[in-house]
């Protein structure tokens, strides 16, 4: 009996032998097609040989917690396993699942005896009618895909070892079989999509097996020549085209292939019509394992028209740049021919208006400077509106004071709202920046278009120019300005219109008011290229309001006065003025002074004041009195205050508009102290402040009204030595006629060549030169002056020119000049030049009287050469005025550590350079400073800057 099992087993051994071998040679070359066809065989066979009654195959999808059945077969009486094939949650059965993918297989002799934790598996075997169980799992790579099942329904079996091993095997095959139609699927439809974009791209694209062979072709390619894939694939170059084609297609692979590397190449061929294309060929060499090129792989795009295209573009721009080069030469000619003579009309009619004149001639002057202005302001809105059209308007980027810029413009166009009656002012905000960086002439052309257009459209009332400071990000200020008129408003209709080029609120041609409509619309652009906006807001018959604002780098916070007020115990100020926005400006500028201030409307509210005050602390030392008030002037109100006992010391400064020859005689036999025309500037007013006070001496005799010129007198009590350098006469004899009007002369050189033999033979503190002279011009001048003159001295020189197109200030500064003035001069702009270098000159013979008292002492002490010691001294002094700035400055906001730290630094550097007189207060000075007693500190800073004098 023994015997006869050993048989059975051998047979059923043998059965399963030819059973794995049947596996292995059916699906060896099973295809997509009939893979179901023959799986399903297989499975009938594996059922009917292991004697079970049903048998499946379950995949895992992508998402791993699905899973699908791919096959199934089961005996004829049996129910199949899923009558309908399709995704299934994979933890429907935990416990089975766990298990197939952590072992080699599952086996289950009888459904009775899952575990306890197989809850779902109880229950769907329960249902199914399950007996027994044996799973395998389907691996790819050692990883678990899916899983074969082999179900008894009838009874429990026991699964024998050679069935296991058996079963395990076949699922070899059917995972391997599994993979490879799955790549194989993947690749057929990775060419298919591949031959879909290689056989309808535009692009031509071809692989070379070498130089005059190809492998494969797209359709393009083949098209190119007329011909099919199949005609060129595989083909030798010569047995395809003719010899001429042949040999260039085979001298551009040559070309390819020795780079070795990818390449691009230009090659001009025939297509099948007969046409010559330029074809734009790139190539990228594919190798094999040892590095040697396989295949050439090359696209080509047909770039014929685009080259055609960029040669008529090329020819086009050629053109354009050549009228734009004969325009821009256009307007500079044209700018600097109208300019020249604009010159000599405004030079001569500021002399003839300086002679004495009757009221009727001074009247025709007036009016010819006045339609000379709008002439020049036309000029410069076409000049300006041509640059920023063709991109070459630049802005600057240079430090100035924004205070003064604003004033310089509301100063400018007073006279003509005075003329018409209006009231104009600026009000600038706390906190707004003393100095910011940008181009201080185009804010100011902003600035003035707006202010003289509302000047122009105000019949009656009052223009205002308010600046305020909105914020700061990275040292940026964002400055608003507001331009309020109460004139005749605009339209809501016509606002959109407002800063377009060539457009006017009323455009018809018997329009009361004129101008080239271009002022706005240049704003406009010049605001945009300061980063901000510009807007209006309007009422018709009751004025406008125009906003912008720019976006400028913070050169300097707002600084303390130039004066130390704080030291004049019980100095009070009262203005008197009609217009409360007047007495806010004025008031606005005493802001950190230290100084009190009361206001009054009228002379009866500003005596009631004066008497109220005069026992208490705060009695009135200054009035400030506008000159036209209702019920009593400035002058009727001046006189009355010299004849009450208790306000005759009182200082009288007189405010006015309404200014004419003779005012300054008028007001100091009135009794005042002091006479500023509006608009002054805030500088102006404290500077004739501290002169009335006495913080500062005047130039002249006490007695004298202080004026806006005394004021200036005594900032400019130096004279400069200046060089004119022009070549013409009628500009020679207006610029010295002017300066003379000042009380200044200069000597004169006629061309570039004279200036450099005068400026090597004389020392000058300015050169005016002019650009465009006959033998030498002045940018060659200027640079041979800076070479000759080194490190040793720098001479201030301030171009003067015509031209006035982008660029002819670089060009100027790029040649070894310090500033620029473009014709027909502005001789306020001119003056302001040469104040604030006089400003430097004069600090600098200061502080040359150091040397003058100290070279001796310091020559005996360090054995040094006179001149080698002067040498020494003279660098020293150049450090000096900083560092009193800073002391002077520490002193006004009381900053101790700040001053302990400077009035160190200046004990020992006059120390060290023997300057006995400065180094002994010094030491005081540090002493004090460190005993906090600021009072004594600039009582002893006081006697160290008179030891400069």
């Amino acid at each position: 009996m023994k015997n006869c099992d050993n048989c059975i087993k051998t047979r059923d051994y043998n059965d399963y032998l030819k059973l794995i071998n049947n596996t292995f040679q059916k699906f060896f070359d099973v295809d997509s097609i009939n893979y179901q066809r023959e799986l399903k065989k297989l499975l009938e066979e594996i059922v009917l040989s292991f004697d079970f009654d049903r048998i499946y195959i379950y995949y895992f999808s992508e998402d791993p917690t699905f899973m699908k059945m791919d096959c199934q077969w089961n005996k004829k009486d049996i129910e199949s396993k899923r009558k309908i094939q399709q995704e299934e949650v994979v933890y429907e059965l935990p416990w089975l699942i766990r298990e197939i993918k952590n072992n080699d297989f599952v086996v289950i002799n009888n459904a009775e005896e899952l575990p306890a934790e197989a809850i779902f598996e109880t229950e769907v075997f329960s249902a199914e009618g399950i007996k027994a169980s044996l799973i395998i799992p389907l691996k790819n790579e050692n990883k678990v895909i899916g899983f074969i099942g082999c179900e008894s329904l009838s009874k429990p079996m026991t699964w024998d070892e050679y069935q296991i091993k058996i079963l395990i095997d076949i699922s070899r095959v059917f995972s391997y079989t599994r993979s490879r139609l799955i790549k194989e699927k993947k690749y057929e439809s990775t060419l298919n999509g591949q031959a879909i974009l290689l056989n309808n791209s535009q692009s031509q694209i071809w692989a070379l097996r070498n130089v005059t062979s190809y492998a494969t072709v797209n359709e393009a390619h083949a098209n190119f020549f007329g011909k099919k894939k199949e005609e060129l694939e595989y083909q030798d170059l010569y047995d395809i085209f003719d010899i001429d084609t042949a040999n260039k297609l085979s001298k551009n692979n040559w070309d390819l292939f020795e780079k070795k590397e990818g390449a691009e190449k230009e090659l001009s061929i025939k297509n099948w019509k007969g046409e010559d294309r330029l074809l734009l060929i790139k190539s990228k060499p594919q190798r094999d394992e040892t590095g040697n090129i396989k295949f050439l792989i090359c696209t080509a795009e047909d770039i014929t028209e685009q080259r055609l295209a960029e040669t008529e573009m090329y020819k086009a721009k050629e053109l354009a740049e050549a009228a734009n080069i004969a325009k821009s030469q256009f307007l500079a000619n044209m700018s600097h021919e109208i300019r020249t003579p604009m010159n000599g009309i405004f030079g001569f009619l500021e002399l003839l208006q300086s002679t004495n004149l009757s009221l009727e001639q001074n009247e025709f002057v007036s009016e010819a400077k006045s339609a000379s202005g709008i002439l020049l302001h036309i000029i410069n809105d076409i000049l300006d509106f041509s640059k920023i059209e063709a991109g070459k308007l630049i802005m600057e980027k240079i430090k100035f004071n924004l205070r003064t810029t604003i004033e310089d413009v509301v100063s400018f166009l007073m006279p003509k709202s005075v003329e018409k009656g209006l009231e104009l002012y600026a009000v600038i905000k706390a906190g707004v920046p003393e100095a910011v960086i940008g181009d201080p002439s185009r804010l100011k052309q902003i600035l003035n278009n707006l202010i003289s257009n509302a000047v122009k459209f105000t019949e009656s009332g009052e223009i205002s120019v308010t600046v305020d400071y909105l914020e700061e990000e990275n040292e940026i200020a964002v400055l608003s300005f507001e331009v309020k008129d109460t004139g005749i408003g605009i339209r809501k209709e016509d606002i959109s219109k407002l800063f377009q080029s060539f457009n006017q609120a009323d455009a018809s041609t018997t329009r009361k008011y004129g101008g080239t409509g271009l002022g706005l619309a240049i704003s406009s652009q010049l605001v945009k290229m300061m980063s901000g906006e510009i807007s209006v807001e309007s009422i018709p018959g009751k004025g406008s309001t125009f906003k912008f604002d720019v976006h400028l780098p913070i050169a300097e916070r707002v600084l303390k006065p130039k004066f130390s007020f704080e030291n004049l115990h019980g100095v009070n100020i009262l203005i008197v003025d009609d217009n409360a926005n007047n007495r806010k400006i004025v008031s606005s500028y005493f802001e950190g002074t230290g100084l009190k201030v009361f206001e009054a409307k009228d002379a009866g509210s500003a005596i009631t004041t004066i008497i109220s005050n005069e026992s208490t602390k705060n009695k009135i030392s200054i009035a400030l009195l506008d000159y036209q008030m209702p019920g009593m002037s400035g002058y009727e109100l001046a006189t009355t205050l010299k004849s009450i006992p208790l306000a005759k010391d009182i200082k009288l400064i007189l405010l006015t508009s309404a200014t004419k020859i003779g005012d300054g005689k008028a007001a100091r036999e009135h009794g005042f102290s002091g006479y500023l025309s509006k608009p002054f500037r805030k500088d102006d007013l404290l500077s004739c402040i501290a002169i009335v006070l006495g913080l500062k001496k005047e130039a002249e005799e006490e007695q004298q009204v202080v004026t806006k010129h005394v004021v200036k007198e005594v900032k400019n009590s130096l004279k400069p030595n200046i060089l004119l350098v022009e070549d013409n006469e009628m500009n020679r004899k207006i610029f010295i006629s002017i300066l003379k009007s000042r009380d200044m002369t200069c000597d004169v050189a006629v061309n570039g060549n004279e200036a450099l033999e005068v400026v090597s033979e004389k020392d000058y503190d300015i050169v005016f030169m002019d650009c465009q002279m006959p033998v030498m011009d002045g940018y060659e001048s200027t640079s041979k002056i800076r070479l000759f003159e080194g490190n040793k001295k720098h001479t201030k020189i301030i171009a003067m020119t015509a031209n006035a197109m982008a660029g002819d200030r670089e060009k100027c500064i790029e040649a070894g000049m310090d500033d620029y003035i473009s014709k027909p001069i502005n001789f306020d702009i001119m003056f302001n030049m040469i104040e604030e270098i006089t400003k430097k000159i004069e600090l600098e013979c200061e502080y040359t009287s150091i040397i003058d008292n100290n070279i001796d002492n310091f020559v005996e002490i360090t054995g040094l050469e006179k001149n080698d010691a002067k040498e020494i001294l003279e660098e020293y002094i150049k450090y000096l005025p900083e560092l009193f700035a800073g002391i002077n400055e520490a002193i006004e906001i009381k900053d101790f550590n700040k001053l302990a730290k400077l009035t160190h630094e200046l004990k020992g550097s006059s120390g060290t350079f023997r300057i006995t007189s400065i180094h002994e207060l010094a030491i005081k000075l540090e002493e004090k400073v460190i005993e906090e007693e600021m009072d004594e500190c600039a009582r002893l800073f006081i006697q160290i800057k008179d030891l400069l004098h």
